[in-house]
């Protein structure tokens, strides 16, 4: 099955400030074969080690979605070569905790002509990942720190780090379970919380669950 990556995130481990929406309308999504769907983009270097990582967070979302018996599915456009200046993905970094700004606006400035619904960017800035909510009319964004020094560098961290950061682009917030996917500050969660020398991905509480039945088709 061809998959389709078309991703953005704004909203950190450190600091969510998602705010809440209703159902979205199937008919405001694009539309496969499959049913509705939201198309993902990854920037980076198809070498980059978070490249796996975060095909494997798109396809656990998948399963989820299926689990939840939902028809949303994240579908693959591809994987291209651009770059964002780490300075404007820095700024929008900021502005995670309140949900966007005018660092923000400059971000999904930069990504207008990015094909997708969803764009991932894998940084190579030490900074903190985050993600901006997918809105109607917005794209996604989920920004991944550089994954070759501490915490991304921790075996099964950066799977989970970008899983967490797209369960922001479907509209989940923090919660205080650090056994959890969506586990952030203000608890005490960090993405070293993740590590594991077996693969694996967090659970979902069932206040998530709930979440993604009331607000995707």
């Amino acid at each position: 099955m061809r998959i389709r990556y078309n991703l953005v995130l704004v909203c950190g481990l450190a600091a969510c400030g998602i705010r809440d929406s209703g159902p979205v309308d199937s008919a405001a999504l694009r539309h496969g074969a499959a049913g509705p769907m939201l198309e993902v983009t990854i920037l980076g270097d198809e070498r980059d080690t978070r490249m796996s990582a975060a095909r494997e967070a798109i396809e656990h979302w998948n399963a989820e979605l299926k689990r939840l018996d939902r028809r949303l599915r994240f579908d693959t456009v591809g994987i291209r070569a651009d770059s964002i200046p780490d300075d404007v993905v820095r700024a929008a970094q900021n502005e995670a905790v309140i949900g966007g700004g005018p660092a923000t606006n400059r971000l999904l400035s930069n990504l207008s002509t990015t094909p997708g619904d969803v764009v991932v960017i894998l940084t190579q800035a030490d900074l903190i990942s985050f993600s901006v909510r997918w809105r109607q009319g917005s794209k996604g964004v989920v920004a991944v720190r550089r994954g070759d020094i501490w915490p991304l560098s921790l075996p099964n961290t950066a799977r989970n780090v970008v899983a967490h950061e797209m369960g922001h682009v479907l509209g989940l917030s923090h919660n205080t379970d650090s056994t959890t996917l969506m586990c952030g500050r203000p608890a005490s969660c960090r993405p070293t919380a993740f590590t594991s020398q077996s693969a694996r991905f967090f659970p979902l509480t069932s206040a998530d669950e709930q979440r993604i039945v009331s607000r995707w088709p």
